[in-house]
C-alpha cells in the first residue's frame, strides 16, 4: 500500500523558493498556513551554483539559473537537528549518479517526512554535465533502489521537458507521488545593449503564470496513469491565485506547490497571501457544495 502525507492545508513551497529552515521558522511564527516545507535540494557535495545574476523576471515568466547550489550534507544535518519547525519537512535530493540519492537519503532520512527525488532540474553551471539532462533511460536506476533505502513516501519530481508519460509508466510501482513538474526550458533572455545573455549561466529554467497550461496538461496526463495505482499528484507551475489550485485539483493534483508567486514578498506578505489563498479554496468548496476529495480528478472530458 502506498504511503501518503496528510497536509493541512495541502500547500507547500516549491523547492528552491524560500529554501532554508530559518526562513520557514519565521513564516511559522507569523502563522503562514503551509502544510509542509520543502528546503532546497540536498546534493552529494557543497556547490555554489552560478554567480549572479541568476534571476530574470519580465512580469510574465521568470528565468532562474541557480544551478542547484547547496551546502554540505553535514551542514544540512546540523540545521535539521536544531530546527524549531512544527510543520513536516519534505526533503529534496539530487545527485550526479544513482548512488548519490541513496547515500544522501540514508544520512538525512530521520529528519524528514517524505523525499522529493529531483530528477528534473533543467539548469546547470556553464560547462557542467548533469545527470538530469535526459531521464527516460536513467530514472529507474535512481528510483527503484529507494524503496529499500527509506520507508518514507517517495515523490518523483518529473520534468515537463521530457517524455513524462513513458517515465511515469516506468516508475509508477516504485513511488507514492509524482510531482509535476519542474521549470520549463531552459530559456534565454538577451540584453540588447551588451548583446550578451542576461543570466550568468547563459540560460535558465522558466517558471511563473505562463507555464501553467503546460503543467496542467502534464498533471492530467499523469493522473490518468497514477490514479489507477493509488499514486498521488503534486502540482507545480504558475500557481498564483486560489483558482489555480482548484483548476489543478480538477485536473488531478492533491498537493500544490507555490513558487514564483512568492518572490519579492516579505514574510508578512507571504503569510497573508497564502492564508487568503487557502481560505478562498475552502469558500469555493462550500459554494459548490463539494469536498476537496471529490474535486480531485473530476475533469470531464
Amino acid at each position: 500500500m502506498n504511503k501518503h502525507l496528510t497536509l493541512n492545508p495541502p500547500i507547500v513551497n516549491a523547492c528552491g523558493i524560500l529554501s532554508y529552515l530559518d526562513v520557514f521558522e519565521r513564516l511559522e511564527k507569523t502563522g503562514a498556513n503551509f502544510g509542509a516545507w520543502v528546503p532546497k535540494s540536498i546534493g552529494p557535495f557543497e556547490k555554489q551554483g552560478n554567480p549572479n545574476p541568476t534571476i530574470y523576471n519580465d512580469g510574465n515568466v521568470m528565468l532562474n539559473a541557480f544551478a542547484l547550489p547547496t551546502h554540505s550534507i553535514q551542514s544540512w544535518i546540523n540545521e535539521f537537528e536544531n530546527t524549531k519547525l512544527k510543520k513536516p519537512i519534505i526533503g529534496s535530493v539530487w545527485g550526479t549518479k544513482p548512488e548519490d540519492y541513496q547515500n544522501i537519503i540514508k544520512k538525512v532520512d530521520k529528519y524528514v517526512e517524505a523525499w522529493e527525488i529531483n530528477v528534473s532540474c533543467p539548469n546547470k553551471e556553464v560547462g557542467e554535465k548533469s545527470l538530469m539532462e535526459s531521464m527516460t533511460e536513467k530514472i529507474k536506476d535512481i528510483i527503484t533502489p529507494l524503496r529499500n533505502t527509506t520507508q518514507k513516501p517517495i515523490i518523483a519530481k518529473l520534468s515537463p521537458n521530457e517524455d513524462y508519460i513513458t517515465i511515469t509508466k516506468s516508475i509508477i510501482d516504485h513511488v507514492d507521488y509524482v510531482a509535476c513538474g519542474n521549470t520549463l526550458g531552459p530559456g534565454l533572455a538577451i540584453d540588447i545593449y551588451s548583446k550578451k545573455p542576461i543570466l550568468a549561466g547563459f540560460a535558465g529554467g522558466m517558471s511563473g503564470d505562463a507555464i501553467k497550461p503546460k503543467t496542467m496538461k502534464m498533471v492530467n496526463d499523469i493522473y490518468k496513469i497514477a490514479s489507477k495505482k493509488d499514486v498521488k499528484i503534486i502540482a507545480y507551475g504558475g500557481i498564483s491565485k486560489w483558482q489555480d489550485i482548484v483548476e489543478y485539483a480538477i485536473a488531478g493534483a492533491s498537493i500544490f506547490g507555490v513558487g514564483t508567486a512568492l518572490m519579492h514578498k516579505d514574510t508578512e506578505q507571504i503569510t497573508e497571501y497564502i492564508n487568503k489563498m487557502w481560505t478562498s479554496v475552502e469558500n469555493y468548496l462550500k459554494e459548490e457544495n463539494t469536498s476537496f476529495d471529490k474535486l480531485v480528478g473530476c475533469l470531464d472530458g
